[in-house]
């Protein structure tokens, strides 16, 4: 049966080495694959905000799903298909673990990244990935005098959140309390960035209600990437494609171990098993 949807990882699958852009190879592959009738659904951990401007200029690609699948969303009509966030109250709960301390926080929210106002004018002072720099450089943020009375004012949900830089006085006390919530999923927590999710999200879950919506199941879906989030995708995916650069237990769940992604893995998988090039 042929592949009519690829599910893509941006970050470590399909992004150049600078987070910013999709490597012009993918792009092409991913061109003459959506010029073949197959449906790109864009499947990552990053929030809306943060989408490559190739995906956000190409009407083709409508269904977006974001944030480990805390929404998924039809850019076309503007319709959340699916949303699963922390509640308004645990919002201004989490914020007020590290509000008011000059910690570098991205909340993301509504699709939308929030910050700090003082922090965010401020943010040449961090040091902030290249491409969160970008994102913040061309606006695409909102800033707010208080973080927590937002959230819970105007009952807000947050999707996730990513603080950078931590002081190393004050990471293990805030990772202690971020993890005390109970209703939190660190997945980057060893130090000076810390990365969570509300433990409530299923990528898995979004994916299946977009699915149901389409009228489309795994059987004839290729799925792309390189991270534990990205597993339970590669497993259930007629073809699941992991890149070179992903960890052993993400390889070994895969059909196909592609280039990484330095070397247009994603390319090389779309052109062999989508547009059938040897």
């Amino acid at each position: 049966m042929d592949i009519c949807a690829i599910l893509l990882d941006f970050d470590g699958t399909s992004l150049e080495s600078n987070q910013l852009f999709i490597s012009k190879r993918n792009m092409k592959a991913l061109d003459l694959a959506m010029k073949k009738g197959v449906m790109v659904i864009p499947s990552t951990g990053r929030s809306a905000a943060m989408f490559p401007p190739q995906i956000e200029a190409d009407p083709r690609i409508r269904y977006w799903i974001t944030s480990n699948g805390g929404r998924v969303i039809d850019i076309q009509t503007g319709d959340i298909i699916y949303e699963s966030t922390l509640t308004p109250q645990q919002s201004a709960q989490v914020c007020q673990l590290f509000e008011g301390q000059m910690i570098y926080g991205e909340i993301a929210a509504q699709g939308r990244i929030y910050m700090e106002k003082e922090v965010s004018r401020n943010r040449a002072n961090y040091h902030i990935p290249p491409h969160h720099a970008w994102v913040l450089n061309h606006e695409r943020h909102v800033e707010l005098e208080n973080l927590s009375r937002f959230f819970l004012h105007e009952n807000v949900g947050i999707e996730k959140v990513n603080l950078y830089g931590v002081p190393g006085e004050k990471q293990q006390p805030l990772i202690k309390a971020l993890e005390e919530t109970g209703f939190l999923l660190i997945t980057e927590g060893a130090g000076k960035n810390i990365q969570f999710f509300p433990k409530s999200q299923d990528r898995c879950e979004a994916i299946d209600t977009l699915f149901q919506k389409l009228g489309l199941d795994y059987s004839r879906v290729m799925a792309l990437g390189d991270s534990t989030l990205d597993m339970p995708s590669i497993k259930k995916a007629k073809i699941g494609v992991a890149m070179g650069n992903a960890p052993q237990h993400v390889r070994d769940v895969a059909d196909y171990i592609a280039p990484p992604y330095d070397q247009d893995g994603a390319a090389d998988a779309i052109e062999k098993f989508v547009l059938n090039e040897d």
